[in-house]
C-alpha cells in the first residue's frame, strides 16, 4: 500500500471527521486510537508516534500525526491484532450511530444533554463532533 499523498490524507482526515491540524491531548488521542493512556505512553517512549512538546511533561499530537500512525500501522504487516472484544478501549462514535443506538433523533440528543441528561459530546473538530462509546452505552444501561 502506497502512503497517501496530502489530498489522500486530508480526505482521509475527513471521513474520520477530524483536521489534520486539530490537537489533541493524550486522553483524546488514545480513544481515537483505541489504545490505552499507559500504551500511548509507551508509543510515545519508543518514538513510534510523532507527537509536540508542549511542556516537558505534556505532550499534545496533531490529527495528522494520528493518522500517520494508523496508516503506518494498516501498512505493517507485523502488526498482531490479538486484543478480545472485551479489552477493547472505549471509542468515539458519530451522530448516526448515537441515533441508532438511543432512538433519539439529533435535536433531542442535544436537548438532553444541555440539561445534563445526555452525556457530553466530543469535538473533534470545525462541525464536527463525537460521543464516548462507554458513556453512551451507561446512559443506555441506566435508563429508567
Amino acid at each position: 500500500m502506497e502512503i497517501p499523498d496530502a489530498n489522500q490524507l486530508e480526505k482521509i482526515a475527513e471521513s474520520m471527521g477530524i483536521s489534520l491540524y486539530q490537537r489533541f491531548n493524550k486522553n483524546e488521542a488514545a480513544l481515537f486510537l483505541r489504545c490505552s493512556v499507559s500504551d500511548l505512553n509507551s508509543l510515545v517512549r519508543t518514538q513510534k508516534i510523532n507527537h509536540i512538546e508542549v511542556t516537558k511533561n505534556k505532550q499534545e499530537f496533531f490529527g495528522y500525526q494520528l493518522l500517520e500512525y494508523i496508516l503506518k500501522q494498516t501498512t505493517d504487516n507485523s502488526v498482531s491484532h490479538t486484543s478480545t472484544p472485551s479489552s477493547e478501549p472505549d471509542r468515539i462514535i458519530r451522530s448516526k450511530e448515537v441515533q441508532e443506538m438511543t432512538g433519539l433523533s439529533r435535536t433531542t440528543l442535544w436537548r438532553m444533554e444541555n440539561k445534563g441528561e445526555f452525556p457530553r459530546r466530543v469535538n473533534l473538530g470545525v462541525g464536527s463532533v463525537g460521543w464516548r462509546l462507554s458513556e453512551v452505552k451507561e446512559w443506555i444501561a441506566n435508563i429508567p
